[in-house]
């Protein structure tokens, strides 16, 4: 009787494990489903001709990258035209960034602000892996001595029940797997914030003052961290997710971000 309730409990959904399909090759399976579902570009829709790992179109790539690719490497703002040949610009020689360097994408206007709101819907997450996949190609060819340890700035849970996705975590994701780099969730929101585009910049910093934590089983000391997020604008909340890292013991932070705020948009 014990072996006849075996037999009707098992699953009877999906492939049986003997499945002539077990035995298709990954590749092989793929190329069959994208026969019947071509892939297309995450951000315009339109159909991939040579679809690769990053699943936008040249022509999107081109737009969320937009015509600025000097940034600075100490604050992430655009560079003057008289200094593209040196890492950092005027603006930041005088400021005290927590953050070892930074890593931008593009700037936060056109495709990639209708590509990073867009993204902040779970709908759209794969949009948000494209992005993330750029981004982690960004890193490779331009920071000398990637840190070892992968990880973001985290939402508050009423915004992650709210969105149903947390879009910098998923950028991290993509970009641990570019840099072949563990991923972890080191830090914790531990209270709701007013969101950041609302406030004024004097404003920003002191809205996230204390809002962070690292997590209890994750202990950044000795380590190094590339931190990453959506949009930088300010670097108030990079910076302090970055102070609660180093006061933890973290040896060294660098930050990534795939839009860099410059202004109104």
């Amino acid at each position: 009787m014990a072996a006849d309730r075996s037999a009707r409990a098992a699953p009877t959904g999906g492939l049986r494990r003997d499945s002539g399909w077990s035995h298709v090759p990954l590749s092989i399976a793929r190329a069959f489903l994208e026969m019947i579902y071509p892939p297309t570009c995450t951000l315009c829709g339109g159909a991939l001709v040579d679809p690769g790992a990053i699943e936008m179109c040249d022509a999107c790539i081109d737009a969320v990258r937009g015509k600025c690719r000097h940034w600075c490497r100490r604050c992430g703002m655009p560079m003057e035209p008289m200094r593209l040949g040196e890492p950092t610009c005027n603006r930041c020689l005088k400021q005290k960034l927590p953050f070892a360097e930074v890593v931008v994408l593009g700037r936060y206007e056109g495709a990639m602000r209708e590509a990073v709101i867009a993204g902040k819907k779970f709908i759209h997450e794969p949009l948000m892996m494209a992005l993330g996949g750029l981004l982690g190609e960004q890193i490779a060819s331009q920071v000398d001595s990637i840190p070892e340890i992968v990880t973001y700035v985290p939402s508050h849970w009423r915004r992650r029940l709210k969105r149903g996705t947390v879009p910098a975590a998923t950028l991290a994701k993509q970009v641990g797997r570019v840099l072949g780099l563990p991923v972890h969730p080191a830090v914790r929101s531990v209270r709701g914030t007013i969101k950041q585009g609302k406030l004024a910049a004097g404003q920003r910093a002191e809205n996230i003052s204390n809002a962070f934590a690292v997590r209890r089983r994750y202990h950044p000391n000795g380590h190094s961290y590339l931190l990453i997020d959506d949009v930088m604008t300010t670097g108030a909340t990079m910076s302090e997710v970055t102070r609660v890292l180093l006061a933890a013991g973290a040896t060294r932070v660098c930050v990534a971000a795939t839009a860099r705020g410059v202004g109104k948009t």
